[in-house]
């Protein structure tokens, strides 16, 4: 009876066994080199995302061109990997590249063509590299989400069918052993020993996998060339899970932060301020201030894009550590353009804070490349409201106007929307209560 009974086990352990042995090649041999394949996808995102933000900053023609050869490089990697989404993707950035630096070209044509004629103080932008940029860093965007969630739904089948396979084969050894348990002691030590340890330190080295905690490697192999194939395919698995958690952490980075600065990017300024205005109430409404730093591209033409990036990264760190304001976000809206919104009392509060500001901006020093230090002024556009109703695209584009009226007045300050109460826009130099 007991011959019978433990050649009906060992076969049942077998044939599950076996079964598990071939699920552990194929995830060893399909699954997880398909991870791998998306993380170095991942890293091939982050650094043509890098790559394009450097041909838009760049305004030298054989730097654009070495940035536009290794973004065309890029872009014909990712055709190994047989996704059309990042093949196609990667392929529209390299030809947004070229158009970037097509319309950096021209305008530098231009300007030679000026004869030397003083430029015209502005904002920098040009319409045509500044949509092709967005464009590119959109098109970005969408491929770092596919690469995240290919990658997470293959971590996702492997780790359920491990955890499966894990527990069907605990299930067994429990089954055996219970009946045996009283006569056989000796086999129970022996199972415990070769079979529950193995199956149990995967187990647990799943569940640590779950938490994101260092595995736990084995010293003893297992016996069993079943169980040592899966306690392979467990370690393996958490290191590509560990290396796709910090990949997945680098693309969401990318995808809420500006990465010059390390403010808010647009992106998450939108829903931000789209979440502000339904908390609007009489008591407290939503207040915008757009900055604009003043004359910024004469910056860039006198000590060059560097200190122009200095010249952001020091604005940047003051509306970071702005002080006494409710639920604020600072982000950078684009170029040389911040925007900070927050819950204010009233619009008066919203306007005097905004010269106060302007203050601050004035009294900042940045160091350029060669050492010296210079200062810049800022114009602020302010707008603001109390209704849970208010579009954020209108609330924005009254503070645009109001950034308008600033800069016709003579820069350096700020100004209200004209719906405002136009009591508070008298003088620039008042102080905050």
């Amino acid at each position: 009876m007991v011959v019978i009974y433990s050649a009906i086990a060992a076969a049942g352990a077998g044939l599950l066994l076996t079964r598990i042995e071939n699920e552990a090649i194929v995830t060893r041999e399909r699954q997880i080199p398909l991870i791998l394949s998306q993380t170095r996808n991942a890293v091939k995102i982050e650094r043509m995302s890098s790559l394009v933000r450097a041909i838009f900053l760049a305004n030298d023609r054989r730097l654009e061109r070495q940035l536009q050869l290794q973004i065309q490089a890029l872009a014909q990697g990712f055709g190994f990997d047989g996704s059309a989404t990042l093949t196609g993707g990667s392929r529209k950035v390299a030809s947004l590249a070229k158009t970037i630096a097509a319309a950096h070209q021209k305008n530098r044509d231009e300007v030679d063509q000026r004869n030397g004629d003083q430029t015209t103080p502005g904002s920098g932008k040009s319409t045509a590299d500044l949509v092709a940029y967005e464009e590119a860093m959109r098109i970005i965007e969408m491929m770092g989400k596919e690469v995240s969630g290919n990658s997470a739904l293959v971590a996702d089948e492997i780790a359920g069918g491990i955890q499966k396979s894990a527990v069907a084969v605990r299930n067994v050894v429990i089954i055996v052993l219970i009946i045996p348990a009283l006569s056989v002691p000796l086999l129970l030590v022996l199972a415990r020993r070769h079979l529950a340890v193995p199956i149990v330190a995967a187990i647990s080295n799943l569940k640590r996998i779950e938490k994101d905690e260092p595995l736990l490697v084995e010293k003893n192999r297992p016996l069993l060339k079943e169980l040592a194939l899966i306690g392979d395919a467990i370690i393996s698995y958490g290191n590509a899970a560990s290396e796709l958690r910090r990949t997945n952490l680098v693309l969401q980075a990318l995808a809420e932060k500006d990465p010059l600065t390390g403010l808010a990017n647009r992106r998450t300024f939108e829903r931000f301020l789209a979440a502000a205005i339904q908390r609007s109430s009489p008591e407290s409404g939503t207040a915008i201030l757009l900055i604009d730093i003043d004359h910024f591209k004469s910056v860039n033409d006198r000590f060059g894009h560097p200190t122009g990036d200095r010249c952001l990264k020091s604005l940047a760190s003051l509306l970071e550590n702005i002080p006494d304001l409710s639920n604020a976000l600072a982000a950078r809206f684009g170029g040389e353009e911040f925007v900070v919104v927050y819950d204010a009392p009233s619009s008066d509060h919203a306007l005097e804070y905004a010269r106060f500001l302007c203050r601050k901006i004035e009294q900042l020093e940045t160091q350029s490349v060669d050492g010296t230090y210079l200062r810049f002024t800022g114009s602020i556009g302010v707008s603001f409201t109390t209704s849970t109703s208010e579009e954020p695209g209108d609330l924005l584009e009254k503070a645009d106007r109001a950034l308008y009226d600033a800069k016709r007045s003579g820069r350096n300050r700020a100004e209200a929307d004209s719906s405002l109460s136009k009591g508070s826009r008298e003088g620039r130099v008042q102080r905050i209560p």
